[in-house]
């Protein structure tokens, strides 16, 4: 491509760009606001508070037909008024961090602007959510004094009583984390990128949703190591990311991803954290524990 070209692509894409830093500026000082409303202010922040001032009559156990969490807008017997509720999966036990972070996504769902849609619009739901269940201005301290390890990452999931993936993806938020947050799943005998967070936003071709890990990581990777065994590992992998090979540094954990009937655990799943820098202490993780994403 010509550097002509390429300059006239990317000032096609800026515009984009600044619409989506707009969103998400916006979508977090509403966050803000509903959290200062709230009157908490230490961890955990309980979602069910914040639902009157986002605009939601109640929150209801159901079956959401995908995901846990699904937002209905409701008539009113007498026809005059719509009410807003969050049905979330009846799997889940209540005010658990599967369910915290099931009825956060809904509220998050509630301050999105309306031109947002696809994955630009499930990103600012889920940054939404972040924003609710682990506020910044409580979070980024106590991540700072965190080691930046899959035991660290539990104990402030624990804390603040939010779901992995809205832990990691606040912390790369925050600043003092750059790099990226992976979830892995096995889907037709292959590990695929289930689900992702980005520091910049951005990521690799090869870091598509859906890409089989054997396109990504070379055949030792400590990824297959880890889901195969189910115990963490750690260490410098190399990667294909789609425009060339790099070295990174990356813990590799075996979570459950998703409920089975009766809230039990389903669906063996490997969460990767890619540390492209950091500002933090790490430290070796000790035995693994049991988590939910």
């Amino acid at each position: 491509m010509s550097a002509r070209a390429s300059s006239r692509r990317q000032s096609a894409a800026d515009p984009r760009d600044a619409v989506r830093r707009r969103w998400g500026y916006d979508v977090s000082q509403r966050c803000a606001a509903v959290v200062r409303a709230s009157g908490m202010r230490r961890p955990p922040f309980s979602p069910e508070r914040y639902a009157a001032k986002c605009g939601v009559a109640g929150i209801i156990a159901g079956a959401p037909e995908e995901g846990q969490v699904r937002v209905e807008h409701r008539t009113t017997a007498d026809g005059r008024a719509q009410r807003t509720m969050i049905v979330v999966d009846r799997r889940l036990p209540p005010h658990t961090p599967q369910w915290n972070g099931a009825v956060a996504l809904g509220l998050g769902e509630m301050m999105l602007p309306p031109g947002a849609a696809g994955e630009a619009r499930r990103a600012l739901a889920e940054a939404a959510a972040a924003d609710l269940l682990l506020p910044a201005a409580v979070f980024r301290p106590a991540a700072a004094r965190t080691d930046l390890t899959m035991d660290g990452l539990r104990d402030l999931s624990a804390r603040f009583a939010a779901p992995l993936r809205l832990t990691a993806r606040q912390w790369l938020s925050v600043g003092l984390w750059r790099g990226f947050a992976l979830l892995w799943r096995e889907l037709d005998g292959a590990l695929r990128i289930g689900w992702r967070a980005s520091s910049s936003g951005r990521f690799p071709p090869a870091l598509a949703l859906g890409t089989d890990a054997a396109a990504v990581w070379t055949p030792d990777s400590r990824l297959f190591a880890t889901h195969r065994t189910g115990l963490a590992h750690h260490g410098v992998e190399e990667v294909r990311t789609g425009g060339g090979t790099a070295w990174w540094f990356t813990r590799f954990a075996a979570v459950r991803d998703g409920v089975a009937e009766g809230g039990g655990a389903a669906r063996p799943a490997v969460f990767a954290m890619v540390m492209l820098a950091s500002g933090g202490p790490r430290r070796t993780p000790g035995r693994p524990r049991p988590a939910t994403m």
